[in-house]
């Protein structure tokens, strides 16, 4: 959690005997510590509880993406059937013309 080198503990040590003194220094480590323990074991026990509450549903979560993932792996070895010749070219400006005419005698009529 707390990643403190030799010196730098050594250090804390020092500043906090010159502050505190040698005489509240060994209790004021000793609540530092049990605070500490306490705090990692509060964490410890609230990932264990994420990790079985979300267990479950990630796993189903999992499951439906690799069947998915398994679907698109399958080629099909028939090809699609090819589209109709009226939809496959594009309109000549004369049809688009006529289309166009017949929206406007429609409004008209």
């Amino acid at each position: 959690m707390f990643n403190f080198s030799g010196s730098e503990i050594v250090f804390l040590l020092l500043a906090g005997l010159v502050v505190l003194g040698p005489e509240r220094l060994p209790g004021v480590i000793r609540q530092v510590g049990k605070l500490y323990g306490d705090i990692r074991r509060t964490t410890q026990d609230l990932e264990k509880e994420l990790r079985g509450t979300f267990d479950e549903p990630l796993k189903d979560l999992r499951s439906t993406a690799d069947s998915i993932r398994a679907g698109f792996g399958e080629v099909d070895p028939e090809p699609s059937p090819p589209m109709r010749a009226e939809q496959s070219a594009a309109p000549t400006p004369e049809q688009v013309d006529d289309v166009t005419t017949e929206n406007t005698e429609k409004s008209d009529g």
